[in-house]
């Protein structure tokens, strides 16, 4: 009675890590919108200090980071949306990114467990007011959870990198035959 219309086929399979670049796109975003608040209410900051040489931290230097870190996660966001829109320049340049980022995560990864280390150290010591050594435990697990997302960022972003570059994922990128 009624025939079904088919439409064009499937020219590209599912990818997995199509996943990958969504999630980099939108933690992107997040730190967009962080920095890109706290480079408000730093310029705010600084704009209204009547002397910044007597305060303690440089904040142009926080404000620099924190602008520095919103274009970053902008154009990050950008080439992930290229990515994901099949642009074959935006494959390559977010290769790149996920590089970066892998590099980016175990290195800070360092860092943070060189902290989650020290303050064991002194969790560990006798004699701290119970108040100090709650704060104190609470602060060693917020490093051990970011510790443990870093550690698996970074397999994760170094696969996103190595299968951007497969043939096979070259492939789908090459223009779809109408």
């Amino acid at each position: 009675m009624f025939e079904a219309k088919k439409g064009p086929g499937q020219g590209r399979p599912f990818a997995p890590w199509r996943i990958v670049v969504w999630l980099v796109m939108l933690l992107a975003a997040v730190g967009f919108v962080i920095n890109g608040y706290a480079a408000v209410v730093i310029g705010q900051a600084v704009l209204a200090m009547s002397d910044p040489v007597a305060a303690d931290m440089n904040p142009k230097i926080a404000l620099a980071w924190s602008v520095g870190y919103a274009i970053a996660a902008f154009i990050t966001m950008a080439i992930a949306l290229s990515t994901l829109r099949w642009r074959e320049r935006a494959r390559g340049v977010m290769r790149v990114i996920a590089t970066l980022l892998a590099v980016w995560a175990a290195w800070t990864a360092w860092i943070a467990f060189g902290q989650w280390e020290q303050l064991g150290v002194v969790l560990g010591q006798a004699g701290l007011p119970p108040d100090l050594l709650a704060a104190g435990t609470k602060h060693r697990n917020i490093l051990f959870v970011g510790l443990l997302l870093k550690a698996v960022s970074v397999p994760v972003l170094a696969w996103l990198s190595w299968v951007l570059g497969t043939v096979r994922v070259r492939q789908q990128f090459a223009a779809p035959a109408l």
